[in-house]
């Protein structure tokens, strides 16, 4: 699987066998289209990509949903981490982006997506050097470029992505998710956990019942944002043209015909959310249930005000997260990188495999091959 030499990624070496084992496991998974989510500005995503390309075997694809933030740290001074896609790798970026990279590579496509850096063209990486990587901007014009890096021949892939555009991880689109967290998701050590396992409650929230599905059928309820399902196991659909600031108002429905189940069918935001914990009234059983994890546009901690009134947040469509990925740095001062490991070990448990892949360092739950022989935490 290794191409058996080290990755230079700036001054970042990323260590083979890591890369490898966390290769395994997103090889064993089967997926064919990946996205790799940073929680946060300096998380390592960019460093998770590169190693993977520079590491595996394999004929990537690589891509991202808009355009990932800036290209000078504002906090360091430093230039933003670029992509360092090896010979042969399959790009999908605009043509503005490639321009601004002083990039070249062989055009075999050009898509009729517009996005603010122009058109988003298809090409085959052919020599060294470093390209910022843009996309298309909806996750309709996302799926079909990742087909069409699927039909020129990429056997994965990749989809570069950040958590306030989580869109890239929905299962419309990907088939599973790698999350990258790192020392400046928080202020404190502490901080930096409690976001972490709160990223994932929510990007693993559980899967509603085939019974439940089957009610919402949302073929049933053209153009309806919010379906309630009333003591008697009725479907009824809420007359609200958004459920954007709408929460007092959907709270009151919920109660007015008794309902056991909501389905929200747009994004659901912390104010919806607030407001309408605040109006149900207490001890209320509830199901809330929302299409996937990436309609959630609110901060991963703003979940757990649901499970604080016995609310049941649910999703038609689970995420896969295949992965956590650690980068100790911070500002000032970087974390000690085993003493952060261990953190988050101690913090994630055996929910998700755990990998450092710049230190070494890997985490699996029992039953996977067991990487702490490879490079003990």
């Amino acid at each position: 699987m290794s191409r058996g030499h080290g990755t230079s990624l700036g001054e970042r070496r990323a260590d083979a066998s890591t890369v490898d084992a966390l290769y395994g496991i997103i090889a064993g998974s089967g997926v064919r289209s990946l996205a790799i989510i940073g929680l946060v500005k300096n998380a390592g995503k960019t460093t998770v990509v590169n190693a993977l390309m520079a590491n595996c075997t394999h004929r990537f694809g690589l891509t991202s949903l808009g355009l990932d933030g800036e290209r000078v740290d504002h906090l360091t001074g430093l230039a933003k981490p670029r992509i360092a896609p090896p010979a042969g790798t399959l790009v999908a970026t605009t043509r503005g982006s490639l321009e601004r990279s002083r990039y070249a590579m062989d055009v075999l496509e050009e898509l009729p997506f517009h996005t603010p850096l122009g058109r988003v063209v298809i090409g085959r990486a052919g020599h060294d050097g470093q390209v910022e990587v843009s996309g298309p901007t909806t996750l309709a014009e996302l799926r079909v470029t990742i087909e069409r890096l699927h039909a020129h021949g990429a056997e994965q892939v990749l989809v570069d992505g950040a958590i306030n555009r989580l869109g890239s991880a929905s299962p419309r689109v990907s088939d599973g998710v790698v999350v990258a967290t790192g020392g400046m998701v928080g202020d404190t050590l502490d901080e930096v956990l409690d976001t972490t396992v709160a990223t994932l409650d929510m990007l693993t929230l559980p899967e509603t019942s085939a019974e439940t599905r089957a009610l919402l059928d949302t073929s049933r309820f053209p153009g309806a944002r919010a379906v309630a399902i009333d003591g008697d196991g009725r479907p009824q659909p809420l007359e609200l043209a958004t459920v954007i600031g709408e929460g007092v108002t959907v709270a009151r429905e919920v109660e007015r015909i008794d309902a056991h189940t909501l389905f929200v069918g747009g994004a659901l935001t912390r104010e919806f959310v607030e407001d309408f914990t605040r109006v149900l009234p207490p001890r209320r059983t509830l199901r809330v249930v929302v299409r996937d994890a990436t309609v959630l546009v609110l901060p991963p901690t703003a979940v757990r005000l649901f499970a604080r009134r016995r609310i049941a947040l649910e999703v038609l469509r689970p995420l896969r997260v295949l992965a956590l990925t650690a980068n100790p740095f911070r500002v000032p001062q970087p974390y000690q990188p085993k003493v952060f490991f261990n953190a988050l070990v101690d913090a994630v448990g055996s929910r998700v495999p755990l990998f450092d892949v710049v230190n070494g360092l890997a985490s699996l739950p029992q039953g996977q091959d067991a990487s702490d022989d490879l490079h003990p935490a």
